[in-house]
């Protein structure tokens, strides 16, 4: 298993982002290990990193929507040579996000905070194991 960096970690972070705003739904599940948790900035309770990737996909990555993402500083403190977690200030705009019964919506997150937990897999991949979004825009 080969040693993780800060860098590694940076870049891990604006390649997840970057998928995001692709809309690249394959990569997105990839950034997942099998047994991760994510809390979202909408969801009340914790799922499955790979759930969340799914439900993200059915969500934002309709071929109308738009999403827009940047960080701020990302601050890594390592765990070790194979872990990390990477906090960081983000802001997060979509338009034409899919909800339920069809209809459409907006989200605007100007004041988000992030917390990724990665760890190296057996196969040297660096993968989330938690993820915790939240929003500090009052409702």
């Amino acid at each position: 298993m080969s040693k993780i960096s800060v860098d590694q970690v940076k870049g891990e972070v604006q390649r997840f982002w970057n998928a995001f705003m692709d809309k690249n739904a394959d990569a997105l599940m990839e950034f997942y290990s099998a047994e991760s948790s994510v809390f979202s900035s909408v969801s009340p309770r914790a799922e499955p990193g790979r759930l969340a990737a799914a439900r993200r996909q059915r969500e934002y990555f309709q071929k109308a929507s738009i999403v827009r993402a940047s960080t701020g500083p990302i601050e890594v403190v390592m765990l070790g040579d194979a872990g990390a977690v990477a906090s960081y200030n983000f802001q997060f705009h979509a338009t034409r996000v899919s909800s339920f019964g069809g209809q459409t919506q907006e989200e605007d997150i100007k004041q988000g905070r992030a917390t990724q937990v990665f760890k190296m897999d057996p196969d040297n991949k660096l993968r989330i194991v938690h993820e915790h979004l939240s929003s500090m825009d009052k409702a």
